[in-house]
């Protein structure tokens, strides 16, 4: 038999992934070499919660249908592809509950605030870098005057 194509693949951090197939999900861990597979028939429900040192590290954990929580992916910070894998997800498995029910609305807001928040610092780069030619060349002019002054 062949292999399963997952549907949808997420990558994140140093050598991890998250795959979505039609029954079940699957964190790899390349550099560890582990592989472990979540069927769809023992989740209950998928959170979504900001990563604890880092909101924008997110953290997928699993809760299992006999109670028990799992934490299946740690320091996700591919948003992009994570929407795509809800986007699949709900199809392939509509009866999962996702936390928080609007999801992928919240990842939305979340590349969005990522998108702004770059231009701000990109931007705040540029002043900054302006200012100081501004400012050499403000004493330039400055000694220049000076020296005629003198002379």
């Amino acid at each position: 038999m062949a292999e399963q194509q997952p549907i949808s693949i997420v990558r994140y951090g140093i050598a991890k992934e998250l795959r979505l197939y039609p029954d079940r999900l699957v964190t790899v861990a390349y550099e560890e070499g582990e592989e472990t597979d979540y069927y769809f028939d023992s989740i209950k429900r998928l959170v979504l919660t900001p990563g604890e040192h880092i909101p924008s590290k997110l953290m997928l954990m699993l809760d299992m249908e006999d109670g028990t929580t799992i934490i299946a992916a740690e320091g996700m910070t591919n948003v992009k592809d994570f929407r795509r894998l809800i986007t699949s997800l709900a199809e392939v498995q509509p009866g999962v509950t996702l936390e928080p029910p609007d999801m992928d609305e919240q990842l939305r807001q979340a590349v969005e605030i990522r998108r702004r928040s770059s231009w701000g610092c990109y931007a705040f780069v540029l002043l900054t870098f302006a200012a100081a030619i501004g400012f050499v060349w403000l004493l330039y002019l400055i000694v220049g005057f000076l020296s005629r002054l003198h002379s």
